[in-house]
């Protein structure tokens, strides 16, 4: 089998499109006797690079360690990050990677196919966290924003018969090559939904 190294080097150009939610004060009055009380959400240990937090809903991550396949990632300086990486022919997550701020995570032995990729970016780590309406457990506490790169142009697509790496460089960079689109909640966990429509509708 012949094999060749392909490096595609992926970086993400100034312009950002993020969610961002606001964090949620609350604000105390004297003259009020009922004060309304928030629940406390404990900052905990925080995960080390390639803990997979999801996997109770995602499923755990697919690896053909027969393949050199390789995609490194870079997450920004300002935040940490759970990585998803979708293969856009099943129709499935195949890996939800932490990865802490300024840092490089290595998705080693995937699978022959196409993929695309999605972000959950923030600060503070707690396993109380509570998301898509209590379902899962686990996320940022303080500047927690979402995003994603679905355009077809910017796929990843790793061929039989050879080997490849992708690099992916989440930094704020002018004239980079490669632009995130915003996201939300909603979308980062039910990205199977979203991806399936894009590739109708394209």
């Amino acid at each position: 089998m012949k094999k060749y190294v392909l490096l595609i080097v992926i970086i993400f150009s100034g312009a950002y499109y993020l969610t961002i939610e606001n964090e949620t004060k609350t604000e105390t009055n004297s003259s009020v006797k009922d004060i309304v009380k928030t629940p406390v959400v404990k900052k905990t240990y925080r995960p080390e690079n390639g803990y997979s937090p999801y996997n109770s809903f995602f499923g755990k991550g697919i690896y053909n360690n027969k393949t050199d396949n390789t995609i490194s990632v870079s997450s920004p300086s300002f935040s940490d990050i759970v990585f998803l990486l979708k293969d856009i022919n099943t129709n499935r997550t195949i890996r939800n990677e932490y990865i802490r701020n300024g840092s490089t995570f290595s998705l080693t032995g995937i699978p022959y196919g196409t993929y695309t990729f999605t972000y959950f970016s923030g600060k503070n780590w707690s396993n109380d966290v509570s998301l898509k309406n209590g379902q899962i457990k686990g996320g940022f506490t303080k500047s927690k924003s979402f995003s994603k790169s679905e355009k077809i142009k910017d796929r990843m697509t790793f061929e039989e018969g050879y080997y490849g790496t992708y690099t992916i460089k989440l930094t704020q960079e002018v004239n980079g090559n490669l632009e995130t689109q915003g996201s939300n909640e909603n979308e980062f966990f039910n990205w199977n939904l979203f991806i399936q429509s894009e590739l109708i509708t394209d």
